[in-house]
């Protein structure tokens, strides 16, 4: 039997629970920050470097389409323009590895602020932390240098002080009014700021008229001051969106955006803003498709406490996920605790039927911690055999990008237009400062009959002309096999270098430079100097 003075020593239950949570959040923001260390792949992330030099180098934000000498007076809308300015100065500093670091630091409090929401809704830390890393890795392929990543912080934290909030505490809300101003100069995700909060301000609002008539609501409903002062932080954030260069576009260019997707027939061309294929469902969106599975079997928890806030957020999200691959993540983060918390009760009430309602602690802070690292592992293994992508390192993942070939073009051919792939649009601009045919912002920056006219290029040696005959194209960097048949057949065109990523082609009239294969040592000393860039 235990003396007085050990059960003094011994810690209160509250204590030990406290402490639970934060060794498993402490888990998730360790194990989220190395996942999110991954080398540089995505092809957006030249744009903003390219964007965020500019916008250095001339103290504005640009209004026009600065990269391509196919539109350079189309008006666009750079809602990122911040992220663009810190990356570009994060480069400068510390290369890539520098602007990696921060990218994974920014990823694991998302997700650490995601758990924490979780164990607040009421989850067990275990589970929730579980849940979570299932829901990290889901998003994965979003953990790239885009400025969605500051998206997923932002999302996180408004979550958590909407979850504070229900819980009583108010005086957080406050604090997202400055973040919202931020939002709306990193991301065009700064539309969901606002929509949030009034979804939030709508289920409460509702929850506390039906609490009248419906009892045992889970949490209780708050009471009409703490309402009115959701809905005052709620309706607020609105106007404070449009504290940005471009005003109110920041809330109407994606559902423009989304329109001309739609009518142009040209939706599925981003892979981003594609829709997620049944086939991927059990591949590259594997941890996907069980957050979803999971959540929506559990969803009678949130039913059942007749919590319409959790119901129409969770449902929302994922039809919107399912409708857009850039979704995913979002929806991740918003539910990723809805999720854990219908599982814990689930688990619960499993416990109270068999009697082992404490089971579920059995396992303690040190059990927890091996358990995670587990399914940790389990987890990169299978994203790994997956998908195959995000390639851990702090540098650029070597074989994507025309390194080479972009050399070689500025060592031998440094004046003339150049035609070349949407994908390489915006490394080529960040190596040489030449404006391209084309860049990875699609119909973002380009009409959509160009953008057509492009992809029909593909496959139509007559369209092909149409786009490279008309505008004085001198140089062209070709990926697409069916592309460089184009200009292999046509007698206009002499292959000049045949790099691994891809062909340089110039005009048969063009400056002759050396020879294929002469160039070696040319090139691989601009390669270097490049790489040293990085």
């Amino acid at each position: 039997m235990p003396t007085p003075t050990a059960q003094a020593n011994e810690p209160s239950p509250e204590a030990s629970v406290r402490r639970w949570r934060v060794a498993m959040v402490g888990c998730v923001v360790v194990l989220v920050f190395a996942a999110a260390l991954t080398s540089v792949t995505s092809y957006d992330t030249w744009v903003h470097l390219s964007l965020g030099r500019w916008i250095a180098e001339h103290g504005e934000v640009p209004r026009h389409n600065l990269l391509s000498h196919t539109m350079p007076d189309r008006s666009t809308v750079d809602h990122q323009w911040l992220f663009q300015l810190g990356l570009y100065g994060l480069w400068r500093l510390g290369g890539a590895g520098a602007a990696i670091v921060i990218k994974a630091m920014l990823l694991a409090m998302a997700f650490g602020l995601v758990a924490a929401t979780a164990c607040r809704k009421g989850a067990s830390p275990l589970l929730a932390a579980a849940v979570v890393l299932v829901a990290a890795f889901a998003a994965r392929f979003r953990f790239t240098l885009r400025p969605q990543v500051v998206g997923f912080a932002l999302l996180a934290t408004q979550l958590y002080m909407l979850e504070r909030w229900r819980a009583g505490r108010w005086r957080g809300l406050l604090a997202l009014l400055p973040l919202q101003v931020l939002w709306a100069n990193l991301h065009g995700s700064a539309v969901m700021g606002c929509a949030l909060p009034l979804a939030y301000a709508a289920g409460e609002s509702l929850r506390a008229v039906t609490s009248r008539r419906l009892r045992d609501m889970l949490p209780v409903p708050r009471p009409g001051r703490d309402l009115a002062v959701l809905w005052g932080v709620a309706l607020a954030l609105v106007p404070l969106t449009l504290a940005n260069p471009n005003g109110a576009r920041v809330l109407t260019e994606p559902f423009a955006l989304a329109g001309v997707q739609a009518g142009s027939g040209l939706k599925e061309f981003l892979l981003d803003r594609a829709t997620i294929p049944w086939a991927e469902l059990w591949g590259r969106h594997v941890f996907f498709t069980v957050l979803a599975v999971l959540g929506l079997l559990s969803l009678a928890g949130s039913v059942v406490r007749r919590d319409v806030t959790e119901v129409g957020l969770f449902a929302g999200l994922l039809w919107a996920a399912m409708h857009s691959q850039r979704f995913v993540g979002l929806f991740a983060v918003a539910a990723a605790p809805i999720v854990a918390r219908n599982l814990s009760g689930v688990g619960a009430a499993f416990g109270r039927l068999t009697g082992r309602a404490n089971g579920r602690r059995r396992l303690g802070v040190l059990g927890s911690v091996v358990a995670l690292a587990c399914l940790y592992g389990c987890l990169e293994v299978a994203w790994r055999g997956a998908t195959g992508e995000q390639p851990t390192g702090l540098g650029v993942a070597p074989g994507l990008f025309p390194e080479a070939e972009t050399a070689f073009v500025q060592a031998n051919y440094p004046t003339g237009r150049l035609f070349n792939e949407f994908e390489h649009g915006g490394y080529i601009a960040w190596r040489t400062r030449r404006a391209v045919s084309i860049d990875s912002r699609g119909l973002l920056a380009y009409d959509a009959a160009f953008v057509r006219a492009y992809v029909g290029a593909w496959s139509s040696i007559e369209r092909w002309r149409e786009v490279c005959g008309g505008r004085e194209v001198s140089v062209a960097l070709v990926a697409r096999p069916q592309l460089q048949r184009h200009f292999r057949v046509d007698a206009g065109w002499v292959l000049a270098h045949q790099g691994d990523v891809c062909a340089v082609f110039v005009r048969s009239a063009a400056p002759p430079g050396p020879p294929i294969g002469s160039a070696g040592a040319q090139v691989e000393q601009a390669t270097s100097a490049a790489r040293a860039d990085d």
